[in-house]
């Protein structure tokens, strides 16, 4: 057992006896990970699966190597070592060398690993613990019961555009020249494309293909594993859902759509909620029960994901330019919502207790019955929460206009996401 054990850590951990593989350490993030090392408590990592969590854990074992710190990785994903437990894998790593940072890779997969970690935090066995998961489920379950005060979690996405730009070779500080400006422009339409999952957007073909394979991975691995369903049913609902991103939503209306029980769908939607794939947003209204009961919006982790398995969505390019808006949102840690009275305004954003901005997507507002659809949404969501000023993002429109008592401003997307607003 233990010498089985040894290879397989030692396969993971090329360091120990060598040097740090700088492969491994990619592309710097826009996360500031190391200020963590600061703080005792667990660190949790949590994502989709391919956001870039692993590579995240490199970039900090080599910045510990640096230091001189020994450094332990362990990846669940590896098929010997997820058949032992976390306390059989460093009892045998113990013998050979002593363990201060350990790093943990789709804990999900760990056997028993809760009472363990507790025991190891509040004995001060191991000085800095990392975890990482692709299900918010199951982490948040354990951690609720055993846990709690002794984690932070971190939330890991897909590339911001800033990121993609930096994956491309290309930076996005402001101010830059007409062709800078171009060549910005085109790197747009290419993230609304492929998406952003990093080792996607760092392929140079092929792109598709890996991407339904990420999805299938989803599906089988995540859902189908863990779960009694019945895999081509919930794999018809991931493409549905894709299909019909950014709009509004019922589980009643998708089973009948789907031929299925809508307690059915809303099981089955619990499952992608949990391992990040898609998320719902909410009308906004004070009463949480109203909110609850509403309508609902449905967003997929990455709209290149959208592209490769839906159903026109990628000819839809409002849908697409709010689905990116809304990750990006959520990448913000903003409280967001929509608006939907007599008119529907895409996002509103809560602060504190009171609504602080409202925005509106759309691919263009040159079309005059478009712009009177949108601006009339957004005045509503304006004087509904007593707003003077709101936001219009578009594919390519810039400018400020005046409607009744209120400044909207119209922005391009692109310029937004490189926060230039």
């Amino acid at each position: 057992m233990q010498g089985e054990i040894l290879r397989a850590l030692l396969d993971w951990n090329p360091w120990i006896g060598g040097k740090f593989p700088k492969e491994l350490a990619g592309t710097s993030r826009d996360y500031q990970l190391e200020q963590f090392l600061q703080i005792p408590e667990i660190k949790i990592l949590e994502g989709a699966r391919r956001v870039g969590k692993s590579t995240l854990f490199y970039q900090m074992v080599e910045k510990l190597l640096k230091k001189g710190e020994p450094v332990l990785y362990i990846n669940f994903e590896d098929e010997i070592l997820k058949s032992y437990t976390l306390s059989e894998i460093l009892s045998a790593f113990r013998q050979k060398e002593e363990i201060r940072n350990l790093f943990i890779d789709e804990i999900q997969n760990c056997k028993e690993w809760v009472p363990f970690l507790r025991k190891s935090y509040d004995r001060r066995e191991i000085p800095q613990i990392w975890i990482s998961g692709s299900n918010s489920s199951l982490i948040k379950q354990e951690f609720a019961t055993l846990l709690t005060g002794r984690n932070i979690t971190i939330d890991v996405s897909t590339l911001s555009f800033r990121e993609f730009l930096r994956f491309k070779s290309t930076d996005g500080l402001y101010p830059f020249s007409t062709h800078k400006e171009t060549q910005i422009k085109s790197l747009f339409l290419e993230y609304m494309a492929i998406g952003s999952f990093p080792a996607v957007v760092l392929r140079p073909v092929l792109q598709k293909e890996l991407l339904i394979s990420y999805f299938e991975d989803f599906i089988y691995k995540d859902i189908a594993s863990r779960h009694e369903v019945n895999a081509g049913k919930i794999r018809e609902l991931g493409i549905y859902l894709a299909t019909n991103c950014a709009k509004p939503f019922t589980y009643r209306g998708c089973a009948k759509a789907l031929g299925m029980h809508p307690n059915t769908i809303m099981d089955y939607c619990s499952y992608f909620y949990e391992i990040f794939l898609f998320q719902e947003l909410y009308k906004f209204d004070y009463s949480l029960k109203k909110q609850m009961g509403s309508d609902k919006k449905i967003y997929i982790v990455d709209t290149g994901l959208a592209n490769a398995i839906s159903f026109r969505f990628s000819e839809d390019q409002g849908r697409v330019l709010e689905n990116i808006v809304f990750n990006e949102l959520k990448r913000r840690r903003e409280e967001i919502y929509f608006h939907k009275k007599n008119y529907e305004c895409d996002f509103l954003l809560k602060r504190e207790l009171h609504i602080a901005t409202a925005i509106q997507v759309t691919k263009s507002v040159e079309d005059s019955d478009v712009k009177k659809r949108e601006i009339r949404g957004l005045l509503e969501a304006m004087h509904t929460h007593q707003l003077s000023d709101g936001l219009i993002l578009t594919m390519e429109e810039e400018g400020t206009e005046k409607w009744e008592d209120k400044t909207i401003k119209i922005f391009p997307v692109w310029k937004w996401l490189l926060k230039m607003d």
